[in-house]
């Protein structure tokens, strides 16, 4: 299942709380920040690159509409306005805003909100991939350098950036995991860990841990450990009874 990232921005602790909860419902959504402050929120955002933000109207020393504003050109990351003015949504809009969610709104409502997200960020990711290769841009600062993908054994997930695992290299790339995770064949990387995929054909035996098979041995030595909600789907692309 394609997960995906996402920073909450209001000014009022329990507006960002009830969001948090919400989006505590959906498993394939990740919250990597919060903010209630316009310059806190900028650098979280061009920070972090969320796959989504949760922006009120209302920001302490600024306003949504002027974050918005600021960084709809600058990072790929949809925006949703949640408030409770109803006046701004023509202006939202005009900022290409993915939705406008007016408090208070229902779960059903919310839900709504989350299935239009997914589907315009699994849009903005597929669309390229109709003449993709299996070569990865893997930027650093200040230089970029090209990898055949079938050489990665394993990613592991660092805020902003991925730890691309090599037979005898690792690289630093500027990108979540989430995002990579959807750009990547998920028949041959498989998420094992929030924070770790590995590729299938890299793995070279599994061992157990209190009498549960939990931890991969990987073909460059290292290790990896399975956590139990990706337990499954691994066993799976694996062909291994879980139990």
């Amino acid at each position: 299942m394609p997960s995906f990232t996402c920073i909450i921005i209001d000014d009022e602790k329990l507006a960002r709380t009830k969001l948090f909860e919400l989006l505590k419902m959906y498993p394939e959504w990740e919250v990597i920040g919060q903010a209630s402050e316009f310059n806190e929120a900028l650098e979280l955002v061009e920070t972090l690159r969320p796959d989504a933000c949760f922006v009120d109207i209302n920001i302490i020393g600024g306003s949504g509409i002027e974050l918005v504003n600021r960084l709809h050109n600058r990072v790929d990351t949809q925006f949703v306005f949640s408030t409770a003015y109803s006046e701004h949504a023509i202006t939202a809009f005009e900022l290409n805003a993915t939705d406008y969610l007016l408090k208070p709104f229902s779960q059903e409502r919310f839900a709504q909100v989350l299935m239009k997200l997914e589907s315009q960020l699994v849009k903005t990711v597929t669309a390229p991939q109709l003449h993709k290769k299996s070569i990865l841009a893997v930027k650093s600062i200040g230089s970029v350098q090209f990898v055949d993908v079938k050489d990665l054994i394993w990613i592991k997930g660092a805020a902003n950036y991925v730890e691309l695992h090599f037979k005898d290299k690792m690289l630093l790339h500027r990108e979540t995991l989430s995002k990579l995770e959807m750009k990547l064949d998920q028949q041959k990387f498989v998420r094992v860990h929030r924070s770790a995929m590995v590729n299938l054909e890299s793995i070279d035996s599994l061992s157990s841990e209190l009498g549960r098979l939990s931890l991969l041995h990987l073909s460059n030595g290292d290790e990896v450990k399975i956590s139990t909600s990706h337990k499954t789907k691994l066993f799976e692309c694996l062909g291994l009874d879980e139990h």
